[in-house]
């Protein structure tokens, strides 16, 4: 335990608050935190919104997650339509190399023609890499070769289909591209091109390529529930609308057809609708994941919570790895105070998708609540190299210095006020300064420097925003540490202005009359403490010192005889000053002893 002096008395006084009484607060949307098992309550920190702030859910109506495409024509020619599609263009192709047979004249257009036949011999073979060798030689004997630039089209859409995998890897992009510039008319190349960008998020570039194969082949009006989902991703509902209505008109029904309805419906807030059209999906594809999920998302605006997680559940039922599910279901266990099964949900979430920064962040947050704050700290520094966000640097902060390191609090909350530079988050850096000072003795010179700092902070802060009641309290308790008491019943009048009742700042302002020796204001104010909480026992600590102080011998002793029945140690500890068995030193600025031989009484802690 902690020792100090109050400089102007040869006796000691020293409290520590360890809780605060609920009052009126100035600013509603702020949640101001009394340090009471960090540094005694003598500071106070405060979240900029809240400290149990809701988390938001991924956005609506917007995150569809590609699975179709990942799971579509590109890893294989599974669509009746592409496949019908590739059969007509090899007819025509096979009419077309018997004409160009004939055609050929020149001896160079012969061995065109030749290279051209191996390479179709290759590719009926499934020989395709093979296939393309050929095709390339033979386009460089004649470049005009419409047979060897048609079956090279055909190899490259084979090697890319292969490259491309279930996953649509974007290795099978440059295969594609290849593909439909020696067969403009290629339309299953353009579709698993259009796929791949769409799987992997690019969907202007998707877009641009369903419609050229919609274009190039209109017998593919399937390719209108992707081109509209990848509409909806970039916001264009319209255009998606648009998309679901060629679809209607085709009589084509996919799963894709019916994602796209039940999204647009989201989309628009008609979730009766769109519950509905995600139900149908389910009746095609009862192990379509994103259909449950956007279930949850339905459910969710209708408050049907129980259904919400219910849906979010089943869609990890069916794909553990489904990261949006998981995440939204740690959303709402975490608004709703279930932090533990909260915890659960984002740490799935960050296994399957170590780089989603918010994930990291919310269970970062949600540790914090179940105040495992160097859990906290760890997923704090991982979300921090991806998101640079005031809230997060204040968060961090704050759990830093649930573990008593200080120096590195400081730097954050420093860093949340570059990036919101505002009162609270000056305020904040004082409080980190105020209890790294006290983490040092008193007398050594890091405990004065890092007091001054602390004082600078919350000077700031204060100019920022005359109205904050934690920025007056924290100058103040400075102010106390430093000596300057009549700056700190100053700054410590207004904190009680601000937040009346405040025990925290009553208890300090009382600190800051006894620095001056007015022990009548003192005794006040101790008084007014130990009215607002009976129980406080170091208030009534300081109040019995004060009476003491002041002469009055018979309420000290009352209050020494209530303090008894709560803390009995104290209420030795402060019979000892009462008898002059404990003084200050203020060469050494620590207790001593008056009497010899007297056992030694436990270190005190320094007042807050």
């Amino acid at each position: 335990m902690r020792r100090y002096n109050f400089l102007l008395s040869s006796l000691i006084v020293f409290s520590i608050v360890l809780s605060i009484i609920p009052a009126v607060r100035p600013v509603a949307a702020q949640d101001l935190v009394p340090t009471d098992s960090i540094a005694g309550g003598s500071s106070a920190f405060v979240f900029r919104q809240s400290a149990k702030k809701p988390q938001a859910h991924l956005e609506k109506g917007y995150t569809y997650s590609n699975e179709g495409a990942a799971r579509g024509s590109a890893s294989g020619r599974s669509n009746a339509q592409i496949v019908a599609a590739a059969k007509q263009r090899r007819a025509a192709a096979a009419a077309a190399r018997k004409k160009a047979m004939i055609a050929a004249a020149n001896k160079k257009l012969a061995l065109s023609n030749t290279l051209a036949k191996k390479g179709e011999n290759a590719l009926d073979a499934d020989q395709t890499d093979a296939a393309i060798k050929f095709f390339r030689d033979s386009l460089a004997q004649n470049p005009k070769n419409i047979r060897a630039s048609n079956g090279l089209s055909e190899a490259l859409t084979n090697k890319g289909t292969e490259t491309a995998g279930p996953t649509n890897s974007s290795a099978a992009i440059p295969l594609f591209t290849e593909a439909v510039k020696y067969d403009k008319g290629n339309a299953e190349a353009m579709a698993k091109l259009a796929a791949v960008y769409d799987a992997n998020g690019d969907q202007a570039n998707a877009i641009v390529y369903y419609e050229k194969a919609t274009v190039a082949d209109p017998s593919m009006s399937s390719l209108n529930a992707r081109l509209g989902l990848a509409y909806l991703q970039k916001g264009e509902i319209a255009k998606a609308q648009a998309c679901s209505t060629k679809l209607n008109a085709s009589g084509a029904d996919t799963v894709d057809s019916r994602m796209l309805a039940g999204l647009i419906a989201l989309k628009q807030n008609q979730n009766d609708a769109a519950l509905t059209a995600f139900d149908r999906v389910i009746q095609m594809d009862p192990n379509n994941a994103d259909a449950q999920y956007y279930r949850g998302q339905a459910y969710d605006r209708l408050d049907r919570r129980d259904d919400m997680i219910a849906s979010y559940k089943k869609a990890l039922d069916i794909d553990p790895g489904y990261s949006p599910a998981s995440y939204d279901l740690g959303v709402a266990y975490y608004n709703d105070g279930d932090y533990n099964d909260a915890a659960s949900a984002y740490q799935q979430t960050v296994k399957y998708d170590p780089s989603n920064s918010d994930a990291h962040a919310n269970l970062a947050s949600t540790y914090r609540q179940q105040e495992k704050y160097a859990d906290a700290n760890a997923e704090y520094k991982i979300a921090a190299e991806k998101k640079r966000d005031g809230d997060l640097y204040s968060e961090w902060g704050y759990c830093l210095g649930k573990t008593n390191e200080w120096d590195k609090s400081a730097e954050r909350l420093i860093t949340a006020s570059e990036i919101l530079p505002a009162a609270i988050n000056s305020s904040n850096v004082s409080w980190a300064y105020y209890n790294y000072a006290m983490s040092y003795p008193t007398a050594d010179a890091n405990a004065k420097a890092n007091f001054e700092l602390s004082r600078t902070f919350a000077e700031k802060a204060v100019q920022q925003d005359p109205k904050l009641d934690a920025a007056y309290l924290n100058l103040g308790s400075t102010q106390n540490k430093l000596g300057n008491f009549e700056a700190a019943v100053t700054a410590l009048k207004v904190a009680l202005n601000l937040h009346s009742n405040w025990v925290i700042a009553a208890n300090q302002l009382g600190l800051g009359y006894r620095g001056l020796n007015d022990l009548t204001n003192a005794v006040a104010m101790f008084q007014q403490v130990t009215n607002l909480d009976s129980n406080y026992t170091y208030g009534l600590f300081n109040l019995g010192e004060a009476y003491n102080a002041s002469g009055n011998k018979k309420e000290a002793k009352k209050v020494q005889d209530r303090l008894k029945r709560l803390d009995p140690r104290m209420a030795n500890m402060l019979n000892d000053v009462f008898n002059g068995k404990q003084v200050i030193d203020d060469a050494k600025n620590k207790i001593e002893n008056k009497v010899p031989k007297v056992p030694k009484v436990p270190k005190l802690p320094r007042p807050f």
